[in-house]
């Protein structure tokens, strides 16, 4: 017989003999031949028993971690939309408030998208010709003037903003009464045109509508002086004009007859 077969039987008969001593010792009793020879398969049947119970326990873990993230997501969004309905109740409230203090009030819109023309700073609104939306009429929000109706639809409008170049409207300054002329820059601001150097303009005078050019009525908002620049050389003042509304946070908006 090899050494090597030698050394497996004894092996084999030492762990023969210590399932035997173990079984002994715990319940007093010699083991019989049958459960010392069915002491291993026990040792692995429990263990097997164990990783499965434990595996069962992770399995329930992660379903219920799943279900959980699952539910506390759904519970996020319902509360943004709700946070979001309570805004624009809001939002609608204010721009209802205009109606009963403004007669030329003529109907609330929706912006939908921005304009489709890469050239003009436009937006699209959700009412048309169909609401008795015309070309030229002013829009505005609560906070002040936003633009005017560009082209009409049977049931759209897209708004030229007060930012865009091809824009303009007769102003004044409300404090000192000047007049000029608003004119859009493309960017965030727009520039009071045809103001003398001599005329004093103060940085934060708020900015109206004088209604002379027969586009917009008289008195709106439009917003408030930032950068005021006199040159000896020039005719006029150089004088920014931040709008009050933003048109970039533009949700809804009335259009005035």
């Amino acid at each position: 017989m090899s050494k090597g077969k030698k050394r497996l039987i004894i092996l084999a008969s030492l762990l023969f003999l210590s399932l035997a001593a173990m079984s002994y010792q715990r319940d007093g009793k010699p083991p019989s031949f049958f459960e010392v020879l069915s002491y291993p398969y026990y040792l692995l049947n429990e263990v097997t028993s164990e990783v499965s119970t434990t595996l069962s326990q992770a399995r329930r873990t992660f379903e219920e971690n799943k279900r959980l993230r699952r539910d506390m997501t759904q519970l996020l969004l319902e509360r943004q939309k709700y946070r979001e309905i309570i805004e624009e109740n809001k939002r609608l409230k204010e721009l209802l408030s205009l109606k009963e203090q403004d007669p030329r009030f003529m109907v609330a819109a929706e912006v939908i998208a921005r304009g489709y023309d890469s050239l003009l700073n436009t937006v699209i609104l959700d009412k048309g010709r169909r609401s008795g939306i015309e070309k030229g009429m002013a829009v505005v929000t609560t906070k002040g003037l936003v633009g005017k109706v560009y082209a009409v639809r049977e049931d759209f409008s897209d708004v030229l903003l007060l930012k865009d170049v091809n824009f303009s409207a007769a102003v004044r300054l409300q404090n000192s009464r000047h007049e000029g002329i608003l004119s859009g820059t493309g960017y965030g601001y727009c520039v009071l045109k045809y103001i003398p150097p001599e005329e004093a303009v103060a940085q934060g005078e708020v900015v109206v509508t004088s209604g002379l050019d027969g586009l917009f009525p008289p008195g709106l908002p439009v917003g408030v002086v930032g950068r005021v620049r006199k040159e000896k050389i020039e005719f006029f003042q150089y004088i920014e004009v931040v709008p009050f509304q933003s048109s970039g946070k533009l949700e809804e908006v009335v259009i005035l007859k």
